[in-house]
């Protein structure tokens, strides 16, 4: 099976919303103006390309305030991406006009955001009144229009105790089984709120756990990895379900990142370079793939819940589908 290769795209920083833990600094979201020129996107989509990565990812900011957003679509499905992924609130979405458009230019995956199981939850945190309503409605839309759907979840102080009742409530209403939990950057807007919103890695694993515990029991089939910020000592037998907690096998195989001003980057070397270890990590069974926890969240609560782990436990019963990947192998072959 061909590894899976994501060509990450940062579009823009502007936002139609104000999320509470963004990992941006308020000011950087102001800068409306601030956005990758449609040429430099075309060659870091053509770069990722070459490359054979096989998602082209965009991500912001919030992409779709960018009005030549189809054309960036339809220009990576011409390249031959087999996906091309929007990363998004779902505020714009909710228009099904404006979401069929991205569908017809050629967009097949959708990240969308959801921090809250109730509209009051969700929408305090992201700031804006009726967000819940209209991403339940970007959902229907593109459900509707067959599109694939993942969701982001940032863990915070006001909604981590909820985790379960989210995916109850996506996986069981929608049937969405792709999910990224993601324990926050504490940078940004979330280090300046993190009196308000910090939660800890001890507080948070009880609750990630009972969320694994329904997603095996109501069986469903997990798409890929589902937790995002996690090291492999904070839930030890979730290990195959965490992403970007490993370093690449060869600096080669990491897959490109490309900034809003066209600078070339890796994902995986940049995820690292914010990363710490303790002494003691040297005795850690993870040590020679683990990339750390991120300095960030140690200057908030120090690194003593990084303990090291002196034996790999029985991996959680719940195993990662890759079907996307599957399909994606297919469309790669029929275009040779």
């Amino acid at each position: 099976m061909i590894k899976p290769r994501n060509c990450e795209v940062i579009l823009n920083y502007d936002c139609n919303a104000k999320c509470r833990f963004c990992y941006h600094p308020d000011a950087v979201l102001n800068q409306v103006a601030e956005r990758m020129p449609f040429e430099k996107a075309a060659a870091a989509l053509y770069k990722g390309r070459m490359e054979k990565c096989w998602v082209a990812y965009l991500i912001g900011g919030e992409i779709t305030m960018r009005p030549d957003l189809p054309k960036i679509v339809k220009l990576a499905r011409s390249m031959g991406y087999p996906y091309v992924q929007v990363m998004s609130n779902g505020l714009k979405l909710a228009d099904p006009d404006y979401a069929k458009s991205l569908v017809d230019a050629g967009a097949n995956i959708f990240r969308v955001s959801v921090h809250g199981h109730t509209p009051g939850l969700h929408d305090a945190l992201v700031g804006v009144p009726g967000a819940f309503k209209k991403v339940m409605k970007a959902f229907e839309n593109l459900t509707r229009l067959g599109a694939e759907i993942s969701v982001n979840h940032a863990l915070t102080g006001p909604n981590y105790k909820t985790l379960r009742n989210l995916l109850e409530i996506i996986s069981g209403r929608f049937g969405i089984e792709d999910f990224n939990v993601i324990f926050p950057h504490y940078n940004g807007m979330m280090a300046e709120r993190a009196g308000e919103l910090k939660v800890s890695v001890t507080q948070a694993v009880p609750y990630v756990r009972e969320a694994l515990e329904y997603l095996k029991s109501s069986g469903a089939v997990i798409e890929d990895s589902v937790l995002v910020n996690f090291c492999p000592c904070n839930i030890p037998e979730a290990a195959h379900l965490m992403a970007e907690w490993e370093r690449p096998a060869a600096p080669k195989t990491d897959e490109p990142l490309f900034h809003i001003d066209g600078r070339e980057d890796r994902i995986h070397g940049l995820k690292e370079r914010l990363c710490l270890k303790n002494k003691s990590c040297s005795s850690c069974v993870y040590n020679g793939r683990c990339m750390g926890f991120e300095k960030w969240y140690s200057d908030i609560f120090g690194s003593k819940e990084f303990r090291p782990v002196k034996k790999e436990a029985a991996p959680f019963p719940l195993l990662p589908s890759h079907n996307r990947l599957k399909r994606a192998e297919k469309l790669l072959k029929k275009k040779k």
